[in-house]
C-alpha cells in the first residue's frame, strides 16, 4: 500500500474516529510492555550455514537516481517507474539505473498510470491506470479506489485495458479497485487483489484475490481468461505479493485475524498460497502461514531465487501505535467481526503514526530463523530482485531516496523455476528519443485527492465502525483487574 495517498484522506479534517482513537492510544499505550518478545528475532549463529542468502552480507547503498514508489527491473537491466509531474498525471517511464536515457511510455495517454511490471519474456508490460473512472483515490495499484489493469508493449504501443466494469468480478454500480498485480514466472498468468466497496449492510468492503490467464499475448491484443477467485471475500482483507520462482503460487498479506485470535485483530501476517502441485489448484489452493503472529505490520515480500528464504518488510523493530493496538487485542482475545470493513481505515491510522517505520527481514523457510537486513528508520514499500538474483531495489516512503540492497554471495545464486526465452526484438525498447525527466514535486503537491464531491459512504462507514471497535477495546482494557497495566511484563 502507498503511504502518501492514504495520509491525505484525513489531512485537514477532524473525522469522527480521531478523538476516540487518540484516547484509545493513550489508554492502550500503557500496555506496550506486552509487545511480543518475538518482535525482533535474530538468527542463531550457524543455524543457516547451508543457506547462501541467509549468511551472505547484505549491503545497502543509495542510488544516484531517485525513482517513484515501486521501481522495477526490466529483463535487460533497466528500470520501470511511475513518476509524478507538475505538467500532468503520474506516468510510466523507463530509464537506466542512473536515470539516463529516460523515456516515457504512457505520456500522451490519459492517466494517472503506474505500477509497471514487465513480463518475464520482456515483450509486454503490465501496468495500472485510473483513467476513465468517475471516482478515484490513491495512486494506481497501490491501494485505493478506481484502478484498472492495463497492458502495453515495451515501447508504449498496443495499450489494452484488461479489467473494466461489467466483468463478472466487477459489480455494476459499485466502487472498486484492482491492485498489486504480478506476472507468474512463466509469463502466462497474473495474480492481483480486487476490492469492492460494498455497503456495510450488504457485508461491507469485499477483498478477494484473483488469478487469471493472459491470452493472445502474441501478435494480438491480450485478454484475461479463466479468472478465478483464489481467496474469498468475507471478514478478510488482503494484499498480493510476488510469485514463487517455481510458479507454484504466490505470497500475500492478510490484514485480519481470519478468526484466529492468536494472530490478533487486524494483524497483518504473511502467507504463501500454493496454486499448483502437491494437490493444489486455483479452485482448491493450499495456504501456509509464514510469519509468527508478531504484533507488527508484516507486508511486501519476495522469495529468494533459490526459494530457501522469504524477504519481507516489517515494523517489528519499532514500538508503534499499531503494535500497541494489536497486542492489546491479542492479550484480551478481542476479535470483532467486519475486519474487511475496518482494514482500510486501520491502515490509515497506522501510517499516521510518526513512529511507524519498517525494515527488511529474511526468513529461513527450513529453520524458521529470522534475520534483520536493514535498520534505516524509514518506510520500505514494494521491492524486487533484478535478473542477477542478488540486488533488491526500492524507494523509501517519505525521505525521497531510492536504495539498492545487495546480497554479497560468494557464488552464483542457485535458481529454481521455469526458464523463459527473452523476446530479443524488444530488448532495449523503446527506440524513441529520450525525454527530459519530469520535475519531482513536493509530497504536498503530489498527494492525490478524491475525484468526487464527498467521501463515498462505504469509506465513512468503515471509519465509523473502526471508532466503535476501538472504543470497545478500550473498555475491555479498562474492565480488567489491573486495567491496561494487566499486560505489562510484571503482570
Amino acid at each position: 500500500m502507498r503511504i502518501g495517498p492514504f495520509r491525505h484522506l484525513l489531512s485537514g479534517t477532524d473525522p469522527p474516529t480521531r478523538s476516540s482513537i487518540t484516547i484509545m492510544v493513550m489508554t492502550a499505550a500503557m500496555a506496550v510492555g506486552c509487545l511480543s518478545s518475538s518482535s525482533v528475532v535474530e538468527a542463531a549463529t550457524g543455524q543457516a550455514s547451508a543457506n547462501p542468502y541467509f549468511v551472505a552480507p547484505f549491503h545497502v547503498t543509495v542510488n544516484a537516481m531517485t525513482f517513484g514508489q515501486n521501481p522495477t527491473w526490466t529483463q535487460d537491466g533497466r528500470i520501470l517507474s511511475a513518476e509524478d509531474s507538475t505538467a500532468g498525471p503520474e506516468q510510466v517511464f523507463v530509464s537506466d539505473l542512473d536515470g539516463s536515457a529516460m523515456k516515457c511510455l504512457t505520456c500522451g495517454a490519459p492517466g494517472p498510470n503506474g505500477f509497471p511490471q514487465e513480463r518475464p519474456q520482456g515483450d509486454w508490460i503490465l501496468f495500472c491506470s485510473s483513467r476513465h473512472q468517475a471516482v478515484t483515490f490513491g495512486s494506481p495499484c497501490l491501494g485505493g479506489i478506481g484502478t484498472d489493469l492495463y497492458i502495453m508493449r515495451p515501447d508504449g504501443s498496443h495499450m489494452t485495458r484488461l479489467t473494466m466494469p461489467g466483468m463478472p468480478f466487477e459489480p455494476t454500480g459499485t466502487l472498486y479497485d484492482n491492485y498489486h498485480p504480478y506476472w507468474s514466472p512463466d509469463g502466462h498468468h497474473i495474480v492481483w487483489t480486487h476490492v469492492s466497496y460494498v455497503n456495510e449492510d450488504a457485508g461491507g468492503t469485499q477483498w478477494t484475490i484473483l488469478e487469471a490467464a493472459v491470452t493472445a499475448i502474441g501478435p494480438g491484443r491480450p485478454t484475461l481468461s479463466h479468472v478465478t477467485t483464489v481467496a474469498p471475500g468475507g471478514p478478510n482483507a488482503y494484499e498480493t505479493q510476488r510469485w514463487a520462482p517455481d510458479g507454484s503460487g504466490f505470497l500475500y498479506t492478510a490484514f485480519s485475524s481470519a478468526g484466529h485470535r492468536a494472530s490478533g485483530w487486524l494483524n497483518s501476517e504473511l502467507y504463501f498460497m500454493r496454486l499448483y502441485g502437491d494437490g493444489a489448484s486455483p479452485s482448491h489452493p493450499r495456504v501456509t502461514h509464514l510469519t509468527d503472529n508478531s504484533p507488527a505490520w508484516d507486508e511486501q515480500a519476495v522469495f529468494t531465487p533459490d526459494m530457501k528464504d522469504v524477504v519481507w518488510m516489517s515494523s517489528r523493530g519499532y514500538p508503534t501505535w499499531y503494535q500497541t493496538i494489536v497486542t492489546a487485542a491479542q492479550q484480551t482475545g478481542f476479535d470483532p467481526p467486519m475486519q474487511n470493513e475496518t482494514a482500510g481505515p486501520f491502515f490509515v491510522e497506522t501510517i499516521l503514526d510518526p513512529h511507524f517505520h519498517t525494515d527488511l527481514y529474511e526468513l529461513d523457510l527450513s529453520t524458521r530463523a529470522v534475520r534483520r537486513l536493514t535498520d534505516l528508520h524509514t518506510v520500505i514499500p514494494e521491492f524486487s530482485f533484478d535478473n542477477s538474483g542478488t540486488r533488491l531495489l526500492w524507494s523509501d516512503g517519505g525521505n525521497g531516496l531510492t536504495r539498492i540492497g545487495h546480497f554479497l554471495l560468494t557464488t552464483s545464486p542457485h535458481r529454481v523455476g521455469p526458464v523463459v526465452d527473452t523476446a530479443r526484438a524488444w530488448t532495449g525498447a523503446p527506440r524513441s528519443a529520450p525525454v527530459t525527466r519530469p520535475p519531482r514535486v513536493s509530497p504536498a503537491e503530489n498527494s492525490p485527492t478524491f475525484n468526487a464531491k464527498s467521501v463515498p459512504p462505504s469509506i465513512v462507514a468503515g471509519l465509523t465502525l473502526l471508532q466503535s471497535q476501538l472504543d470497545q477495546l478500550a473498555a475491555k482494557l479498562k474492565g480488567l483487574h489491573r486495567g491496561p497495566l494487566c499486560c505489562g511484563s510484571s503482570g
